[in-house]
């Protein structure tokens, strides 16, 4: 589903991860789309994902904007984060190992993160909370570590799939269906268009008008 107005258009993943994986267009082809160039639009995606609060944002964006180089440079994080993690990912979809320095750059990002967390109790038990992160530009990886880390330790790794090669898109998600039967992105994507063409192909007819791919 779309998020609140922000750089990314839709959000298939089902896991904060997967859609900081999927600012790509597309995985599966050349790409022709980075929804993240600069760091605004990664604090932007960190507001649609809900995966920072707005005070902390408010906090990074003024930041960002009295130091150029060091967001410029956080964003460079940003991006190599990205696509280790799509690496792991991949690993971990058609069999491991991961490549060993992804490994290695999330599990960094996991220690950067669990040090800016403290244990916190709430009325049905405890909880992880972040501490001030209103300076650390590097905040949003962090964010993000901590959920591949969740995905890759706590979640079932057999429905962690990509939208498959050569019609989808090869953006990442979580299946989450009753019986692991999820195969695209989304069907109103590239599902849609797949069973539009193999319409055509059957029928001999030109294909239907089709909507945007995943990753336009």
């Amino acid at each position: 589903m779309a998020g609140m107005e922000g750089p990314v258009p839709f959000f298939f993943g089902g896991r904060l991860c997967l859609d900081f994986v999927n600012t790509v267009n597309s995985r599966s082809r050349p790409a022709t789309k980075d929804y993240l160039p600069d760091y605004s639009s990664l604090t932007g995606w960190c507001r649609q994902t809900g995966a920072l609060d707005a005070p902390t944002l408010s906090g990074l964006n003024v930041r960002a904007a009295s130091e150029p180089a060091a967001s410029a440079a956080a964003h460079r994080e940003a991006i190599a984060l990205r696509e280790a993690l799509y690496r792991v990912f991949r690993a971990a979809i058609v069999g491991p190992p991961s490549p060993p320095q992804d490994l290695a750059l999330l599990n960094h990002w996991l220690r950067e993160a669990r040090s800016r967390q403290v244990l916190a109790e709430r009325d049905s038990g405890f909880e992880w909370r972040w501490e001030d992160l209103c300076q650390e530009l590097l905040a949003p990886l962090m964010a993000v570590a901590v959920s591949a880390g969740a995905l890759l330790a706590g979640d079932d790794l057999k429905r962690l799939k990509d939208c498959p090669e050569p019609e989808g898109c090869g953006w990442l998600f979580y299946d989450e269906t009753r019986n692991s039967s999820r195969r695209w992105c989304s069907m109103d994507h590239c599902g849609g268009a797949a069973k539009a063409r193999r319409y055509a192909a059957r029928h001999g007819t030109a294909v239907p008008g089709r909507k945007s791919e995943a990753g336009q």
